[in-house]
């Protein structure tokens, strides 16, 4: 007997197929549709690809200019060929592409642009580029166009110009190979080898610039990022980042722009760079002031305008100098005004006198080297500084006022006080430079109180003259070099020593002993130093030689006159000075031994010779060597 086995697992209870059968079914026809549709769209890119002509090139431009002119509100003309190809990908490329703003603020020219276009527009019959590459082009910017540039009111489209609206914005667009013309009303500025690229999704998207260049020969990269481009031509604020890096300059800036009255930058800024000299050379400046500035370091709170930038809470060091304070950079008339209020726990000056022309020669004479000056005519400075601790080489002040005004290329510097030395300082001078590099000094300065001794180690690693100083001093002069100046020297001064000594000479011993030993004199002026209670003299200057007048002092057991000239120019001194024996308070005593000399050859070393007949005729055993005179006195022969 033979069994029935009943129905297959491919069959159903009534004899159809199954359901795992009708799933198979389901996914083959699917898979066969998605195939089918695949074959029309690659039909349909194909047939555009291959039969470029179906597309009308006065069409295609006008479609490609409106897109641009929406997102850019740049006009497009096109003088070259064009193509367009959908395979590997629908692009088209077109030659002799020139992209102008209507105000003529910026100008591209480029070989060639070439762009994507998106897929799904194109099939609907509408041409939109998605990415857009500008290469070996020739951008203008006349930055003199600049201002209010986002205020003016949109342009409409002439009629000439493409009709149809874009749909979509630029999704980006590059520059390869560009070169960049900064220009202004005096100055055209290079940036060569550009490659960068924007994105902007839209009007309400971020917007997002990088590239790098070369500049002066310095390849930098630049990155810029804004989070409502949109707003901007409305005044809205709207965040706002900025880097610029490279070798010589670095700069970093975040915070809130906006273009309300004008436009304005609120916001963070920090700088460095390793010589601010070179960095300001890019930008065709240069500090009013001498010194290398090297390792600049900025950071501070800015609030930037077209014409102006303030800084604030602001921290910079350069050549080892650390600052804190305000500064402000305004532009009036094409003029640049800085005013600065700085303050400093110590401030150096010797870097910014390391470039200046040295004072004298290797022979020990003032330098002929004729003055190379900087350029003073091209900025206006209001700047105050206090600084706890300064120092020029050596010589150290302590809470020092100073200030330095520039105006029209003349220079003026004022300590307006300071602590020094045990006692205060001031001093002012100013420097105008005038035809073939001369300079115009006028200078003055004035002490209380100032331990003398201690000045002069610091200056000039002597201290031959110690004691309390009181002196005031005024200094003019015109010439093109340092022995120039010197030449051409006028003024005046005063000064007062009080409880000091004189190192190097003593009176009160060779004066004592002049009797006994009259001769050994000569040794004895020369050896220790002579306490002295007062000293002062006034010293008129004119055409490079002082002359010195009432020149006194006193000490204990003498009195000293003095009086002479020193010549400037080639630093050469002739003092005559006459010792006497007196009481503590410098009068002479009765019958009181005396002792002349002289100070003659280089202030630096002079030599100190004494009254050779006057010793000789106090000395019995010598006093024969000299002829007698018809009154039966020694003369000399």
């Amino acid at each position: 007997m033979t069994s029935n086995p009943g129905p297959s697992p491919e069959q159903n209870r009534h004899g159809g197929p199954s359901p795992s059968k009708l799933a198979l079914l389901h996914r083959r026809g699917v898979r066969a549709g998605l195939i089918g549709a695949a074959c029309v769209a690659i039909a349909a890119m194909a047939t555009i690809g291959f039969a470029p002509w179906t597309f009308s090139r006065k069409a295609l431009i006008e479609a490609m200019a409106s897109q641009i002119y929406a997102s850019s509100k740049l006009y497009v003309a096109i003088e070259g060929r064009s193509a367009f190809s959908a395979l590997p990908h629908p692009r088209i490329v077109v030659e002799g592409v020139a992209l102008a703003d209507p105000t003529g603020f910026m100008k591209v020219e480029a070989e060639e642009l070439s762009g994507e276009v998106r897929l799904l527009p194109l099939l609907a019959g509408r041409l939109e580029l998605g990415r857009v590459t500008l290469a070996r082009a020739l951008v203008t910017i006349d930055l003199a166009k600049a201002a209010g540039l986002w205020l003016r009111p949109a342009p409409s489209l002439p009629a000439s110009k493409p009709r149809a609206a874009a749909t979509a914005g630029l999704g980006a667009v590059s520059l390869k190979d560009a070169s960049v013309r900064l220009q202004s009303d005096k100055t055209v500025t290079s940036l060569e080898k550009l490659r960068a690229t924007l994105e902007w999704g839209g009007p309400a998207a971020p917007a997002t610039l990088q590239g790098s260049f070369d500049w002066r020969g310095q390849r930098m990269e630049g990155f810029l990022w804004v989070a409502r481009p949109g707003a901007i031509p409305h005044g809205d604020p709207t965040p706002l980042t900025l880097k610029l890096g490279g070798e010589p300059l670095t700069i970093e800036a975040e915070g809130v722009a906006q273009n309300d009255v004008k436009p304005r930058f609120v916001g963070r800024l920090t700088a460095s760079a390793p010589s601010l000299r070179q960095a300001l050379a890019m930008f065709n400046l240069s500090p009013p002031l001498p010194g290398p500035f090297d390792e600049f370091k900025l950071a501070a709170t800015a609030a930037v305008e077209p014409d102006s930038i303030q800084l604030s809470q602001l921290r910079f060091s350069a050549d080892n100098n650390d600052f804190e304070g305000a500064v402000e950079l305004r532009r009036e008339e094409e003029r640049l005004n800085i005013l600065a209020k700085l303050s400093s726990s110590y401030f150096s000056l010797k870097p910014m006198l390391a470039s200046l022309p040295a004072l004298s020669n290797g022979d020990g004479q003032w330098s002929r080297e004729t003055f190379d000056l900087p350029d003073l005519s091209g900025a206006d400075v209001d700047l105050r500084l206090s600084a706890a601790h300064a120092r020029l080489a050596r010589v150290s002040v302590d809470d020092a006022e100073l200030s330095l005004g520039l105006r029209a290329g003349r220079l003026e510097l004022s300590l307006e006080q300071a602590k020094a030395y045990k006692g205060a300082l001031k001093a002012h001078a100013t420097l105008a430079v005038g035809a073939q590099d001369t300079v115009d000094m006028h200078a003055s300065a004035q002490t209380t109180g100032v331990d003398a001794g201690a000045l002069l180690w610091d200056a000039s690693a002597h201290e031959d003259i110690g004691g309390a100083l009181d002196a005031t001093l005024i200094l003019n002069a015109h010439g093109d070099s340092m022995a120039a100046l010197m030449r051409d020297l006028d003024g005046r001064a005063n000064f007062t020593l009080t409880q000091g000594a004189i190192a190097g000479i003593d009176f009160e011993r060779a004066l004592s002993r002049l009797d006994k030993r009259p001769l050994s004199s000569a040794i004895d002026i020369r050896s220790g130093r002579s306490s002295v209670e007062k000293a002062s003299a006034t010293i008129k200057i004119a055409d490079g030689v002082a002359e010195t007048e009432d020149g006194q002092a006193f000490g204990p057991g003498f009195a000293l006159a003095f009086a002479g000239s020193t010549r400037m120019s080639d630093r050469g001194l002739a003092l005559r000075a006459l010792a006497i024996e007196a009481d503590a308070n410098g009068a002479p005593r009765k019958n009181a031994r005396e002792i002349g000399f002289d100070l003659l050859g280089s202030w630096d070393e002079p030599n100190l010779a004494l009254d050779a007949k006057a010793l000789i005729r106090r000395s019995g055993a010598a006093a024969s060597l000299l002829p007698l005179s018809p009154e039966g006195e020694a003369k000399e022969p």
